[in-house]
């Protein structure tokens, strides 16, 4: 005799179509909302900023068990969008803001990135004033490694401030934007004027050819006076002024401010941008003795291949176990996509890294465990059009 399932009791029956009317009202009430809520595989939350360049989301990744994310929405028509994405999908480091993944839609272009619960540095602070000097050195000394580790892969910020600086839950730096970054030659000068005026270089101001660290070295000693005075060294109600103020002021230096700090700040704030210190030489100035060593180490790691670790192969595993096709994985992770699936790939292995710091905190060894596809048809691995909604797919790792 065949064995089969048993049949449907009249309760069950009805709640499973309780269920499915349910589900359906829910797509329903999410076509006809003029908000979206979804976006790719990312759960679209509160709007967390806005600004000429569109809007700012905190969102969750469905597929990794909500690890949570920002998304930046821009206008396709932006010009310097495609840049900003070439670059910053390159840069990997501590102390720079990851860009997980690009979704385009008919009319937008989302930026999934990662998400820094701290505030900006200009948020943060307005709201505690000038900050303690050792704070400072810590702060300023990651924002450093971060803008040296950029030049390292010769290009240059040209957008350095406060407000692209964001501080993760333990208040560690995260430099972001990158808008006006490009790629130069070495001893090559730009002639591009960028940025914000109280944080521009005198010779950015004058209209003349620029060494491209130099400009990235005067913004961070106006970074560094401002989170030791608690205002900016150059800013004046009128633009004339304050550029005037860069080309021929000094900035006023309090009673408070550590002697090593000050002589740190005006070798940066140099007007002849020859006389400003490059990036190792300022990771070994006496200021940041207690911090720069670090930095200096982080920059000397080669990190190992792409796939190569332990903790990367047993991912892959469990991918292909849950009927992933992997190779298709490592062909866009390595091909620096910034698709789905190498957005999948990064946010999984950075929640498996946070996982296997705890467990070695704890003193424990425990194996990873299996990733859990519910429902996952191909097509939810893809970038969907705006407004459209994952309605069979969930999945959890």
């Amino acid at each position: 005799m065949a064995s089969g399932a048993a049949p449907k009791t009249r309760a069950e029956v009805q709640k499973q179509r309780v269920k499915l009317v349910n589900s359906y009202n829910e797509l329903l009430t999410e076509f006809s909302s003029p908000d979206l809520s979804t976006v790719g595989n990312y759960t679209l939350g509160r709007l967390i900023g806005r600004g000429s360049f569109g809007k700012v989301y905190l969102g969750h990744h469905k597929l990794t068990n909500n690890s949570k994310v920002v998304l930046k929405s821009a206008f396709k028509h932006d010009a310097n969008l495609a840049r900003e994405i070439h670059h910053h999908r390159q840069l990997v480091h501590p102390h720079i803001a990851r860009l997980y993944e690009v979704i385009v839609t008919e009319t937008m272009v989302w930026l999934v990135l990662e998400y820094c619960p701290g505030d900006e540095l200009y948020g943060y602070l307005v709201k505690h004033g000038r900050l303690d000097t050792e704070k400072v050195e810590r702060i300023f000394s990651q924002l450093v490694g971060a803008v040296s580790y950029v030049h390292a892969k010769n290009c240059v910020h040209r957008d350095l401030k406060l407000e692209n600086i964001l501080l993760d839950k333990h208040e560690n730096v995260k430099l972001c934007d990158f808008g006006f970054t490009r790629e130069y030659e070495r001893n090559k000068l730009l002639d591009t004027y960028c940025g914000t005026v109280c944080y521009s270089a005198p010779e950015m101001l004058k209209g003349e050819k620029y060494h491209a660290y130099a400009v990235d070295v005067w913004s961070l000693g106006v970074i560094l006076y401002t989170l030791l005075v608690g205002e900016l060294p150059f800013d004046e109600d009128d633009e004339l002024l304050t550029k005037a103020k860069i080309l021929e002021g000094e900035p006023k230096y309090h009673d408070h401010m550590p002697e090593e700090a000050v002589n740190l700040i005006k070798l940066c704030l140099s007007k002849n941008p020859m006389d400003r210190p490059g990036f190792d030489a300022i990771l070994s100035h006496p200021y940041l003795a207690a911090h720069g060593p670090a930095q200096k180490a982080i920059l000397a790691v080669t990190p190992p291949p792409p796939f190569s670790t332990k903790l990367e192969r047993d991912t892959l595993q469990r991918m292909r176990s849950a009927g992933v096709n992997i190779d298709v994985v490592i062909e866009n992770v390595l091909a620096q996509r910034c698709d789905s699936l190498a957005g999948w790939w990064a946010l999984l292995i950075e929640k498996e890294q946070r996982k296997e710091r705890r467990q070695g905190t704890n003193g424990t060894n425990k194996q990873l465990g299996p990733i859990h596809l519910l429902t996952l048809p191909p097509a939810s691995l893809q970038p969907r059009p705006q407004g459209t909604v994952d309605a069979g797919s969930t999945a959890e790792l």
